[in-house]
């Protein structure tokens, strides 16, 4: 069972070997028309389509995207560096288990975690949701077969692609009244750590992971 992970806003600035353009030829091809909009880009329009709050920042996130294809890369699960990543414990996870975890990335779309990537800035948006639905589609199709996928996707990047046979659930506190939100994202990756871990390929197992008081109800995980 396939692992989907959001991106992390969050980015591991060590510079890496090799770079993108000849480390990941397919994925550039894909990444191309991406940077080719953002350079038409009106100059007023830029912090929208980056989701900064200022000319300053547009500026700095432009400029670094725009430099993507000679920009030097690391692995996708070491290049972001945010709280559900941390919480994976990753230096510690077998090769084989990481190959399970995919990541929808507002600028490169659907990719392995193992997949090499250089820093950037680009969450996702509705021109990107467009863009990537139908080439992250293909792609989640060719890799799981119509076999089930855990989505632990946020909302924004679940309309990235469809995928008929996805488990979606949801870290809920209070009873199950309230999502767990930002605090969420340590059990979330801890609870993904628990699955590689145990090599859980089905919901059947999900029963089996009860830190901080949360218990598997058949579709949510509610902290009791």
């Amino acid at each position: 069972m396939y692992i989907l992970l959001p991106p992390s806003e969050g980015k591991n600035d060590a510079p890496g070997v090799g770079v993108f353009s000849e480390d990941s030829n397919t994925l550039l091809a894909d990444t191309l028309p991406v940077l080719r909009h953002g350079k038409r880009l009106k100059v007023s329009e830029r912090a929208k389509f980056y989701g900064v709050n200022s000319a300053e920042k547009a500026k700095a996130a432009h400029g670094l995207n725009q430099s993507v294809p000679d920009a030097p890369v690391l692995p996708a699960l070491e290049r972001y560096s945010g709280v559900v990543y941390d919480h994976i414990g990753l230096d510690s996870v077998e090769a084989t288990a990481k190959k399970r975890l995919l990541i929808v990335s507002g600028l490169f779309g659907l990719i392995h975690g193992t997949d090499s990537i250089p820093r950037y800035k680009q969450p996702i948006n509705p021109w990107l949701t467009r863009y990537w639905k139908p080439i992250n589609t293909a792609r989640i199709q060719d890799l799981a077969q119509g076999k089930p996928v855990l989505d632990l996707l946020s909302q924004s990047y679940q309309k990235a692609f469809e995928y008929p046979n996805r488990i979606q659930i949801d870290f809920r506190v209070q009873g199950g009244k309230k999502a767990a939100g930002h605090f969420g994202k340590a059990i979330k990756g801890r609870f993904v750590r628990f699955l590689l871990e145990n090599n859980i390929q089905d919901t059947t197992g999900f029963a089996q992971f009860t830190e901080d008081g949360y218990q598997f109800d058949g579709q949510n995980f509610i902290q009791q």
